[in-house]
């Protein structure tokens, strides 16, 4: 029926080949910046071997005491007790009174908790990147993203 010659398989490689280069420049530039700032929001962790003595250390319970009266000392935990209509000295007289069982208790609830609070700065963080990152894009690009944003008339 129809014939189609080899000249036609070449022109469409080529367009083709143009297209994915002017696909792919953009793209790659965006997740070379994604993949160079991401490991920047992480911190490091180290690790060490402890020693049998300070697990078993007889004042685990009293450390657990000085760290929740440290929590309550702090000025951001003390706004949120009085809110609640608990008052800081009454909290600390209360952690005095608190039994082992329930020491162990509460540090385990605190262990529990994530450490790093909500994502949110994070969030933001990496969306002004991706903003930034596109109108670099858009400004180097030969193909505009957003043709309606460019100035050539």
């Amino acid at each position: 029926m129809y014939e189609i010659s080899e000249d036609f398989f070449r022109k469409r490689k080529g367009s083709f080949m143009i297209f994915i280069e002017k696909t792919l420049r953009p793209t790659s530039i965006v997740l070379t910046i994604v993949f160079v700032l991401v490991p920047a929001f992480y911190q490091s962790v180290s690790a060490a071997m402890i020693g049998t003595e300070t697990m078993l250390r007889p004042n685990h319970h009293q450390n657990t005491r000085d760290c929740l009266h440290d929590l309550i000392s702090r000025e951001d935990i003390q706004k949120i007790l009085v809110a609640r209509g608990i008052n800081p000295h009454e909290a600390k007289a209360r952690i005095d009174g608190l039994s082992d069982d329930e020491l162990e208790m509460i540090s385990e609830k605190i262990a529990d908790l994530p450490a790093g609070g909500d994502a949110t700065g994070f969030i933001i963080i990496v969306g002004i990147v991706i903003i930034f990152a596109i109108i670099i894009v858009e400004y180097f690009s030969e193909v505009k993203m957003f043709p309606q944003l460019s100035s050539d008339e």
